[in-house]
């Protein structure tokens, strides 16, 4: 009998270890996570809100209570910096639109530099806009927009340099007029037009003009030629109705033949 009951003693205890090393596998696998870190990513091993290690591309196991795995994103991003109305040297309002491309090249000192290092960029190419149009005149920043945006992303670079960011380049990506600029530059065009309108509208009557000259002086010396355009024109075309020709003496009309009549006369007699 003592040693039945100290068997299933024995079981019992058995079994109660065996549940415990269950329990404590199962809560220690939970307590575990596995990061995987891709070629085009790097991470960052956090203890105790240290870094404590960079790490490649791989698989990583990390326990949840102290430690965890930050990852960061190492290929080529954009960021926009839309709607900056910007006011030149002479007070003209603009309004810009660029576009800014980068990468991060130093993970650790990404997340360590700034609490938020897109703001800063931001901030940084906002600044830099500002600085470059306001030293410009409105006339200059509309001829010259490459030369004002000339150096763009080597001006930004250092200061992003320092938070672990490449900035591979800044682009312009709209400029547009706006209130008294917009209405000036605007007038500005209208005049320009308004003026090669009248000078093409000068230049075909002077054409019309000379033609009409040459028509008359070459109609003086050969009359023949009148008859000839008479008969053109008194010509039905086809679908159309025969024009109808009225000859008067008024003053200012020149003769069709005077000359050229009076000679034949003269050949007859």
């Amino acid at each position: 009998m003592d040693g039945a009951l100290f068997t299933v003693i024995l079981v019992l205890v058995s079994l109660g270890v065996l549940a415990w090393l269950t329990a404590r596998a199962v809560h220690a696998s939970r307590m575990k996570a596995r990061v995987v870190v891709d070629e085009t990513q790097v991470g960052l091993r956090v203890v105790n809100g240290a870094v404590t290690e960079v790490l490649k591309a791989g698989e990583y196991t990390t326990w949840l209570t102290n430690d965890r795995i930050e990852v960061s994103d190492t290929r080529e991003q954009s960021l926009q910096v839309n709607g900056q109305e910007v006011l030149t040297r002479d007070l003209m309002p603009v309004k810009f639109a660029l576009l800014v491309r980068y990468r991060i090249v130093d993970a650790r000192l990404h997340r360590s530099a700034h609490a938020y290092p897109a703001s800063r960029m931001y901030e940084d190419v906002q600044l830099e806009l500002r600085r470059r149009v306001a030293a410009a005149t409105l006339d200059h920043v509309m001829a010259e927009r490459d030369k004002v945006m000339g150096g763009f992303a080597e001006a930004v670079a250092p200061g992003m340099r320092a938070m672990g960011i490449e900035i591979v380049d800044v682009q312009l990506r709209d400029m547009t007029l706006v209130g008294p600029a917009k209405q000036a530059y605007a007038d500005i065009w209208k005049a320009q037009k308004e003026g090669q309108a009248a000078l093409e509208r000068a230049r075909s009557e002077q054409a019309s003009l000379r033609s009409l000259a040459n028509a008359a002086r070459m109609l003086k010396g050969n009359p023949e030629l009148m008859n000839l355009r008479v008969l053109q024109a008194l010509a039905q075309a086809p679908g159309r109705t025969a024009p109808t020709i009225v000859l008067g003496g008024g003053a200012g009309l020149m003769p069709v033949s005077n000359g050229a009549a009076e000679s034949e006369t003269d050949a007859e007699s």
